[in-house]
């Protein structure tokens, strides 16, 4: 009886850590979709238009799961800090348009912005969609891609 029980223990901690490390696969497919989608976009949202635009810290997802991004975006004269952040569980679909967003069936990301020139970032609004980026608008591949890591990230969250 011993042995059975240390048998069914065993099988138990050798499967823990392989589901785990399937998440921190998946989660690391998801996040890469996502940087190499902002990477390759000059801008991630139409408020800044005419700024340049520069990742202060890539996409990435906490103990929490709580998806997150920082960019600056700068002028002649000055630059701006945003941030959004946002559950991962809750993401509802891939959308693209000229923008490829994470859509939100209720207002669950967070947007932050700093004042010009300063890096500190205060919660300004809250909406449904987390912009990712603007990648090229003829080239889809982003999003397809972007929704297959999706489908298989939200697997271990939901």
């Amino acid at each position: 009886m011993k042995t059975v029980l240390a048998f069914f223990c065993l099988c138990f901690i050798l499967q823990s850590p392989t589901k785990a490390q399937t998440k921190q696969k998946a989660e690391k497919e998801f996040l890469k979709q996502l940087n190499i989608a902002l990477k390759n976009s000059k801008q991630q949202h139409s408020a800044y238009e005419g700024s340049v635009m520069t990742i202060d810290s890539a996409f990435a997802i906490n103990k929490e799961g709580i998806l997150s991004v920082t960019v600056r975006y700068t002028n002649d004269s000055s630059f701006v800090r945003t941030r959004m952040t946002a559950p991962v569980s809750k993401i509802d679909t891939v959308r693209y348009d000229f923008y490829l967003i994470l859509e939100y069936k209720d207002t669950l990301v967070t947007f932050y912005q700093s004042d010009p020139g300063s890096n500190d970032l205060k919660e300004t609004n809250k909406g449904g969609w987390f912009h990712v980026g603007a990648p090229l608008p003829e080239d889809f591949k982003y999003q397809e891609n972007l929704q297959k890591a999706l489908d298989n990230v939200l697997k271990y969250y939901r």
